[in-house]
């Protein structure tokens, strides 16, 4: 064989090689080699996150929060549902911690010194508002408990001339967090997490004053108004929180309605309110919550044009964004594929997978998900950011567990 063929020989093996090589790598990172089993394992490297973090939020910061505890107990719920090893000790500790933090957080009277501030002098003099110290930040559960100890502080004469004014001033709103349970939105999601299990969140004694504080403060118009994370923190309109969080609370309450019997005028008042609402299709977060929405409330027609919706609002990389023309991140993109998975259509087995491979091409090597909260949240201060991407950093990735989780045997595997 001449020298020069030789050389083209070799040459011709060596691309050969490269190109089998490569294709190699290009098939472990392709979608369809991301298996049931890769998918476990991703989500159990999170759950050891979740769990160091969530244990650290209960210790130090002593509340529930929308965005901690209740994705705690769902990720945890999701996968001892799936067959992943949890520690069944550790769920009941957390589900009674829970249950006493929110009865904690069901108070009708707590005078707060931001509150007394603003009472005209006129109407409660100083010298009584000094008398009142003691009672700042005190709960109170009922009236009567409230009267007696501020009995103990004010002469008679000053009660007769000033209790009204004070019980008034020390009265919370239904929506406060501290009487409210914790919160609207920790209600719902103990509700829609926890659903189906033997918690003690689920029972009787605990559910059924979860479900009477949310009756309480829906609005006349059958919706609900978010908290503060869904409302002031995130990028969207106020209508588009309105909307979101009235999904999610009636998503919550729907499995506990008989569905023999007539809805209750709660669920009925909400479908009728998010009936007339204008739809906002750029914000991935309402378009998922509408299919789920839909799918609960709706029929197969409008549960196929919204779930097409969520489906094509995909971004290239196939991910989702919060909202239309934002980089993909895994709390969305989470969401997105629990949604797809719950309310199946057609064979979307290889969205499922591209989403997975997604996840898992960015998961953490602590297995957490990032989700920058630039993207979601309205602040472009460097300090609130640092603080928000510790909460976007739990919620995404308690998110893209819950996520993947439900795609399991869902992916063409």
């Amino acid at each position: 064989m001449k020298m020069f063929d030789r050389i083209g020989l070799i040459s011709l093996m060596m691309v050969w090689c490269c190109t089998v090589c490569l294709n190699s790598v290009a098939g472990a990172d392709d979608a369809t080699d991301v298996s049931d089993a890769a998918v476990r394992d991703a989500v159990s490297r999170s759950l050891v996150f979740l769990e160091t973090e969530g244990m650290a939020w209960m210790r130090d910061r002593g509340c529930a929060s929308c965005h901690h505890v209740p994705f705690l107990l769902w990720s945890h719920r999701a996968a001892q549902a799936h067959g992943l090893d949890v520690d069944l000790t550790k769920l009941a500790e957390w589900d009674e911690w829970t249950r006493k933090d929110s009865l904690s957080h069901r108070n009708l009277y707590r005078l707060q010194d931001y509150d007394l501030g603003k009472v005209d002098p006129v109407m409660l003099p100083d010298r009584v508002k000094e008398k009142l110290r003691p009672l700042i930040e005190e709960p109170f559960k009922t009236e009567e408990a409230f009267l007696a100890k501020l009995a103990t502080l004010l002469t008679e004469e000053e009660r007769k001339s000033y209790q009204a004014i004070v019980l008034k001033t020390a009265e919370r709103t239904p929506y406060a967090v501290d009487r409210a349970g914790g919160g609207l939105d920790v209600l719902g999601q103990l509700l829609y997490g926890n659903q189906g299990t033997a918690s003690v969140l689920t029972q009787s004694e605990f559910r059924d004053g979860v479900i009477e504080l949310m009756n309480q403060i829906q609005l006349e118009d059958g919706s609900w108004t978010p908290g503060p994370q869904f409302a002031t923190m995130r990028r969207w309109p106020l209508p588009t929180a309105n909307q979101a969080t009235t999904m999610w609370a009636t998503l919550a309450l729907a499995p506990y309605e008989t569905r023999e019997s007539k809805r209750s005028a709660v669920i009925e008042k909400a479908i009728a309110y998010q009936r007339q609402q204008p739809p906002n299709l750029d914000n991935r977060e309402w378009l998922a919550t509408r299919v789920l929405f839909e799918r609960e409330f709706g029929s197969a027609d409008d549960v196929a044009r919204w779930r097409q919706l969520l489906l094509e609002s995909r971004n290239a990389d196939d991910g989702w964004g919060w909202e239309k023309g934002v980089a993909s991140d895994s709390m969305t993109t989470g969401l997105a594929i629990y949604v797809l998975a719950k309310a199946p259509d057609r064979d979307d087995s290889s969205v499922l997978q591209a989403a997975r491979s997604y996840l898992l091409k960015s998961q953490q090597s602590d297995g957490s998900w990032l989700t920058p909260s630039k993207n979601i949240t309205k602040s472009t201060d460097p300090e609130r950011l640092r603080v928000r991407d510790e909460i976007y950093h739990y919620w995404g990735t308690a998110w893209s567990a819950i996520g993947l989780l439900e795609t399991l045997g869902k992916a063409g595997n």
